[in-house]
């Protein structure tokens, strides 16, 4: 079920495009049937979360990394109230849209 939330939405649905030239930024689009209460990225060895990261159900919000430094390639979680996630990977000097759907 996990796999599914992500792997099947979330990737066959991120749409490449130009990075920002001041920082990367990118809209989460949530299209599952839950609400996502927060958002993770793995970094220096530890997983940090982001503030203030709240999209309920056909919502979205803008996302900024407030950098153009770093890997592009950065493991990320969705955090979704109801259900876990699993760790996924994607190039986000490439993303600028990052869409969550449900497919089970």
């Amino acid at each position: 079920m996990r796999y599914l939330l992500l792997c099947g939405g979330l990737m066959g649905a991120l749409a490449a495009g130009p990075a920002i030239a001041d920082s990367y930024k990118f809209t989460l689009y949530n299209h599952s049937k839950y609400a996502i209460e927060g958002f993770q990225t793995f970094e220096k060895g530890k997983w940090d979360t982001w503030d203030n990261v709240s999209v309920d159900q056909d919502e979205h919000q803008t996302m900024d990394w407030n950098s153009n430094e770093g890997n592009c390639v950065v493991p990320f979680r969705i955090i979704y109230e109801e259900v876990k996630t699993e760790q996924y990977k994607v190039d986000w000097c490439k993303i600028k849209t990052s869409t969550s759907t449900t497919i089970a």
